[in-house]
């Protein structure tokens, strides 16, 4: 320990002032390196929230470019045929509902194969008669027409109708009807069959719940068909728009049906099982 002389009152006053000042004067130096710490951890939280902003927005940048690009390649190298341009519009208006529409049929499987043989069903029935008729019908061209008879032209056939005509007349005929139920000609207003009864008739041996749902969607989708359809104007382009659609049709619902497969594979999240 050290040994401090003292000689006379004013050196003993100085040295407890000293003594009283020392401990001021550490709380001042630990004040100001509290002072310099939130300094710089400020600055460096500051830096980091800037540095993760950047990176936010380079990763934003990057994206729209990647998009931009992707529609440029698209306009500048669109598909081979107009009608799969078309088409590839078409299915990107359709696909959403169709596979909302789909994914809600979780009773049975069975439902969602009716829902799909209805639509493609549907789809079928209602581009066919046109696509015949623009196919076989181009350049006025009518298959089903018969050569014209001039007026004073009595065909062969013609000189026999009246001995046919008597002798149905004079014959005595039985017409049976039991068990012919397809015969029957719809007179009244419950003879008729219903829109949705109409509509899966082709398959009409399928799921009802599939059939009705098809029967809603199809109301919704038809539309864009039929539209786009009758843009179509060459029946090379008609041709493709339909087997496209078709296919990509069975294609998606394909998709949509292993969806719902690794959906019911995954752990429930409220349970973990």
């Amino acid at each position: 320990m050290a040994v401090i002389e003292v000689n006379n009152f004013k050196q003993l006053f100085e040295l407890l002032k000293e003594k009283e000042e020392t401990p001021m004067r550490d709380e001042i130096i630990g004040e100001e390196v509290v002072r310099r710490y939130i300094r710089k951890k400020v600055r460096t939280l500051l830096h980091e929230q800037k540095k993760e902003q950047f990176l936010q927005e380079t990763r934003l940048r990057k994206a729209i470019r990647q998009l931009i690009k992707e529609g440029d390649i698209s306009d500048i190298h669109p598909h081979r045929s107009t009608g799969i341009n078309v088409l590839e519009d078409v299915l990107k208006k359709m696909i959403t509902t169709l596979r909302t529409d789909y994914k809600r049929m979780t009773t049975s499987k069975i439902q969602r194969e009716s829902f799909r043989a209805h639509m493609l069903s549907a789809v079928k029935k209602a581009l066919a008669p046109a696509l015949v008729n623009d196919t076989y019908l181009q350049g006025d061209t009518d298959l089903l027409s018969e050569p014209p008879v001039e007026f004073g032209d009595e065909p062969e056939e013609m000189g026999d109708i009246d001995e046919d005509l008597r002798a149905l007349e004079e014959a005595d005929i039985e017409v049976d009807i039991e068990g012919d139920e397809e015969k029957k000609i719809p007179v009244e207003p419950d003879d008729e069959p219903t829109e949705v009864e109409e509509f899966g008739a082709e398959v009409s041996n399928m799921d009802e719940t599939g059939r009705n749902m098809a029967f809603t969607t199809f109301k919704k989708l038809s539309q864009y068909i039929l539209d786009a359809y009758d843009m179509l104007a060459d029946v090379e382009d008609k041709k493709i728009f339909v087997d496209y659609l078709l296919t990509n049709l069975k294609l998606y619902f394909d998709k949509f049906e292993a969806e719902l497969e690794i959906d019911a594979n995954k752990p429930d999240a409220l349970t973990g099982n």
